[in-house]
This record gives C-alpha cells, structure tokens and sequence, in this order.
C-alpha cells in the first residue's frame, strides 16, 4: 500500500511518547508498504534527524509550526470553530501541500498519527481518500482532568474550551475510517460515540536494548519525561510537593533524579535540595538513564494513553510506583505498584527501596509483561494485520 502519515511533530529523537510511538509505528509499516512523511516541525535544528526517518520514508515533507501563544494562533481562535489546541497545526502550506499530495499521487490512506494533525482528517475524507485516526490519547480527557485538578480563577473558560475540544475529537473519529486506540478503556468509549469498530494497537517499547537491572541499593529515585508537556509537569509538581518530602522524612539518604528536555522556572526551588538531581537532555534514550536508578516514580494525574515511561521502565527491570490515571493503558495486574493518595504513595516508594526482594520481583514481572505484550514487534504486526484488514 501507498500511505501518507502524518505527525505532530518530527518522531526522532525518540524522547517523548507521542515521537516514540510514531516513529515504531512507521518502522512498523514501512516493511510492508511505502510510506510518505507530513510533519511538523518546532526549530531549524531538528532537520538533523530527517536522514534517519529517510530510512523508513520514500519522501518526507516539513511544516514549521508556530508557537502555541502567538498572536496569529490567538487570531485564528477567534475566527475559526477549532480548539485552541488544533489552531497551532493549522497552516496553510501543510493544506496546500496536503491537496496537491492526493490529487497528483494515489494513495491508499491517509493516517493522522495523534488528534493535532488530524484537523485535516475531513479534508482528505472529501478527497476521497481513507482515513486512519491515531489516537495516542483521547485528547480531550487530558484537559479536562487539568481542569478539574487544578485551581483556576479561570477554570470555567478552560471547562468550556473541552467541551469544544470533546465535541470537535469526536467528530473526527465518527468520520474517521478507522480508528486506533492504545488502551481498551479508550476503545470501549470510541466505540460507544462512533458506534463502530476501533483496534487496539498499544504502545510499547523496543525491548531489546534492555538488561535486567541490577539494585545497588543506592535508593536512587528516577522520573523521565519532558516538562514542556502539561502531564509531566503536573506530575512533578505533585511528587516534589507533596509526596518527596514524605518520602525523604521517612529515608534521608534517597536520591530523586529528574530528567527533562525543558527546565521551567518553577523548579529552580527544588533544586537547591541537594538529594535532587536535575538533568536536561532532549536526546538520550531512556535506557541510558533507566540503569542507573532503582525505581521509577510516575504520579501521573491528567495523563491519558499509554505512558511509555512506565513500559521502558518494566522492560528495563525497575520497580514502578505509579497513579491508577499512570497504569490506565497498561494491562497490568501486580507488575506495578499503584496508589493515589500522596502519604501512601510515599509509604509504597520507602517500602520498595527497603526490600531488593519484592523490587526485583516486581522487576522480572513488569519484563516478561513487556516482553510477551508491548514490544514494538508484537504491535507492529498487529497494525499491519489492521491495515491488511481495513484498507
């Protein structure tokens, strides 16, 4: 088959989710079929990592993308019926090279890997052209539990802006030919709105690189994830507020090492603790990282999806301590520790650190798990026996 893929932002490096997951999924594809690239792109920089996606790609094509808070994206909010979230992908040299695309050349699908390129999604429908709807979250969920954690002198504006974005994502996935899900909790609620089918195509990771961790027992706490994204950020501040200091209370020598490709403002309070490590890096792999600590921490509150750094964690052997919102798209039954409240969060992180027995445990178990379920291969093929199915 002929596909056109398209991404919210270049899938390389492999240091977020949403750029790990397409990225595989492509590699995935690209076995069986041939592939176009549509992405968007943040800063010149980036055209870097275009020779390795050649690898999978017969042609890639890239659009700038604007900032989020710029003033054509605030003009365009006002004067058009998209979210706020989809305003910043909406550009008219990607439209234009989009028509120009699927009227020269004949393709069998287009597939929007995530809700913010597939704005275009009833654009190609009138086309003529099938459609695959990625959906690596449902988007609008994600808002909404940012809205309804948070305080906000603003909040029912941000309520409101969901209810836009809800109605808007489910429109897509009612035109959509096919949609794509990563959890069956997600599936179950695509298929309640549209009525009809959804696959469940997982993230995952690459297992091989990964090795059995060895506990040092140098109590060394890890969070991998870039703060520029709302969820991770949320999370941080969760944990370093009002789970670290319990945690620290209760074990003195613990360590926390936190790795992000952005560094925000607020966190330079924190960093004055000594016990807390911050590394900045946007393009190491997480299991350079993940071998040096002894367990992961992700309180996740307003996530939605799969979280690709519990999955590289399991396969790397770490003991996890995560949120029920965390473990969501994961079908995990004790490979992970889950707990919501932040003292008891706390309890489960010391407990894990004291006992190398129950962490290596949970270790070998989150492995096999990873092994037999998530590994890129296993959803590879899943995916291209929905393509074979569908298209």
């Amino acid at each position: 088959m002929k596909i056109l893929f398209l991404t919210y932002d270049l899938p390389y490096p492999l240091v977020a989710g949403g750029k790990i997951r397409a990225y595989y999924l492509l590699k995935s594809l690209a076995k069986k079929h041939q592939i176009t690239l549509f992405s968007y792109y943040r800063d010149e920089s980036q055209k870097e990592f275009l020779k390795e996606l050649r690898k999978y790609c017969q042609e890639i094509k890239i659009f700038k993308r604007r900032k989020p808070w710029s003033w054509q994206n605030l003009l365009r909010f006002f004067t058009s019926t998209l979210p706020f979230a989809s305003v910043t992908y909406d550009s008219p040299p990607l439209k234009k090279a989009l028509i120009e695309e699927l009227k020269q050349k004949k393709y069998d699908c287009v597939h929007f890997e995530s809700f913010y390129p597939a704005l275009y999604l009833p654009l190609v429908k009138k086309l003529g052209v099938k459609t695959i709807m990625g959906n690596e979250n449902l988007e609008y969920r994600v808002y909404q539990r940012y809205a309804d954690s948070r305080f906000l002198s603003l909040r029912w504006l941000l309520k409101l802006e969901v209810f836009r974005m809800r109605l808007f994502e489910e429109n897509l996935w009612r035109l959509a030919d096919v949609n794509l899900a990563v959890s069956p909790k997600e599936v179950a609620e695509i298929k309640r709105v549209t009525k009809k089918d959804c696959d469940l195509i997982p993230n995952g990771v690459y297992f091989q690189p990964y090795s059995p961790k060895q506990n040092k027992g140098d109590r060394k706490i890890i969070f991998i994830g870039n703060l520029i994204y709302h969820a991770n950020n949320d999370a941080m501040k969760f944990f370093l507020q009002k789970i670290y200091p319990k945690i620290k209370q209760a074990d003195p020598k613990v360590k926390f090492w936190l790795i992000s490709g952005h560094q925000p403002k607020w966190l330079k309070e924190y960093l004055s603790d000594s016990s807390i490590k911050f590394t900045q890096d946007k393009t190491t792999p997480g299991q350079n990282f993940l071998s040096q600590a002894d367990l992961l921490v992700a309180p996740m509150r307003v996530a939605g999806g799969t979280n690709i750094k519990i999955l590289e964690a399991m396969a790397a052997g770490l003991p996890v301590v995560t949120t029920t919102v965390g473990a969501e798209g994961i079908e995990v039954k004790k490979e992970v520790v889950i707990e919501d409240q932040p003292e008891k969060f706390a309890q489960k992180v010391v407990q894990l650190l004291a006992d190398n027995k129950r962490a290596q445990q949970l270790g070998e178990a989150g492995r096999a798990l990873v092994k037999k379920k998530y590994d890129w291969s296993v959803i590879g093929e899943k995916l291209n026996q929905v393509y074979e199915k569908e298209i």
